[in-house]
């Protein structure tokens, strides 16, 4: 009889066992999931920290919308008002997605960079249900994914050329009447429109090439090489994201300024001009064989420290004059330009301290579109030229500028960051584009955003 009762109890501890390792089963699979969804949340949360960070330079605004525009496109909208408090709260639904951006981070949760505004923190929350663990009563779990990111200037793939335009509006290589050449060995170029050289000879050479548009080279289109990429000849890249204006932000000096003095150049004498506020500066002056960078030191036009306001026609240089200014800030308003071409030996640093820390040239971007060419920004100059600063056009079309007895050798003249609505080019100039290394010592412009937890 006791042998009887005791057979039961076998079947019975198996069943118990069974439910138990079913259990267990059921969680290990749940886990799995969860661990699943955590990663799709950290490349958000990564994606969304990168963004913001990007956006640092961005008026009020931009970085919060920038980082949680990012999460979105990786698949996580935030639905919970930005906080992930929202998610963690008794009852939250399932599917409930909280995308909560910090800058600064806060400092409990970030002990490294908290309260420092340079710094985005992300995190990415998810109300995810559970399966299996139903059994044991918990419908659903918080998964949070978490990151850091911030601005650094400068590096090897640091930005020099900026076309702003859609691909309806910018095209580089509009205007390519000869043989071009740009070098930008050791920074990149982002171009937000289509890369088309029209059949014209256009050589590039970047350490990086994006084009939002396409990248249609035309006929005999000349070749473009990226120093950075596995195969230099796979570039540019098409369908890259649209760069953001490196300086968007930056507060114009003054919007549709007027009056002024007109001032004229001519003859070979030495002449100083001060800051201020000129409808125009036409300079004409021979520099008399005289070089600063190249043979001999001098200048026949010296522009001193300072700011020099542009409300007219602008600034324009025609002859062979050798010019210099160290400090110096060109701000154009009212359609106020800048033309330089001729064979002149231009000498140029902008401002290493200040709002207008190494921006030579500054367009009011409230100024509408007044190129091509021969109109709008020009810039040219013999191959000991030096423009050390940015060059600063958001709403215009810039063209490089040379002649056969000028920029059309191997050296050219070297300009640091290039921002313009749309590139063209005239004649055949050789361009050397070099980045944040072009700028006043300790200026660093174009920021790259990198995750740091």
């Amino acid at each position: 009889m006791k042998l009887n009762k005791q057979s039961g109890q076998a079947l019975v501890g198996t069943a118990v066992a069974m439910i138990v390792l079913a259990g267990f089963a059921g969680l290990a699979i749940d886990m799995g999931t969860l661990r699943y969804q955590k990663r799709l949340q950290q490349t958000a949360a990564d994606s969304a920290a990168i963004a913001g960070a990007s956006n640092l330079l961005v008026t009020s605004g931009g970085v919060t919308a920038g980082a949680q525009n990012a999460s979105g496109q990786n698949g996580f909208t935030d639905n919970g008002g930005g906080q992930v408090s929202t998610c963690t709260a008794a009852g939250a639904a399932i599917g409930t997605v909280c995308v909560q951006v910090n800058n600064p981070p806060n400092a409990t949760t970030d002990t490294a960079h908290g309260t420092d505004p340079a710094y985005v923190e992300v995190f990415v929350s998810v109300v995810q249900p559970t399966y299996f663990m139903k059994i044991f009563g918990v419908n659903s779990q918080v998964v949070t994914a978490r990151a850091v990111a911030t601005n650094v200037g400068g590096g090897p793939n640091s930005g020099c050329l900026y076309t702003l335009g859609p691909p309806t509006a910018s095209i580089e290589g509009v205007n390519v009447n000869g043989s071009v050449t740009l070098n930008a060995p050791t920074c990149g170029i982002a171009d937000n429109g289509n890369f088309n050289t029209k059949g014209n000879a256009l050589t590039i050479t970047a350490a990086t090439f994006g084009v939002s548009g396409s990248d249609i080279i035309k006929g005999g289109g000349g070749t473009v090489t990226c120093t950075q990429y596995a195969d230099p000849t796979n570039c540019p890249t098409p369908a890259s994201a649209p760069a953001k204006d490196p300086l968007l932000g930056l507060a114009p000096l003054c919007s549709g300024c007027t009056g002024g003095t007109s001032l004229s150049i001519s003859g070979s004498g030495t002449y100083t001009i001060n800051p201020g506020t000129y409808t125009s500066i036409n300079i004409q002056g021979a520099g008399g064989g005289n070089s600063i960078g190249c043979t001999t030191t001098g200048a026949n036009v010296t522009f001193t420290p300072g700011q020099y306001i542009f409300t007219g026609a602008g600034l324009s240089v025609t002859g062979n004059a050798v010019i210099s200014g160290t400090g110096v800030m060109f701000y154009f308003t009212n359609a106020a330009t800048v033309s330089i071409t001729g064979n002149p030996d231009v000498h140029l640093t902008a401002p290493s301290s200040g709002t207008y820390a190494g921006i030579l040239m500054y367009q009011d971007p409230n100024d509408t579109n007044v190129g091509p060419f021969p109109n709008g920004p020009i810039f040219g100059g013999d191959d000991c030229s030096v423009y050390s600063g940015a060059l600063y056009f958001p709403s215009d079309q810039l063209t490089f500028y040379g002649t056969s007895s000028s920029t059309s050798s191997a050296t050219g003249p070297s300009y640091a960051v290039v921002i313009s609505d749309s590139l063209a080019f005239s004649g055949h100039p050789t361009v050397n584009l070099i980045g944040d290394a072009g700028l006043p010592a300790g200026v660093s412009l174009v920021k790259n955003a990198i995750l740091v937890e």
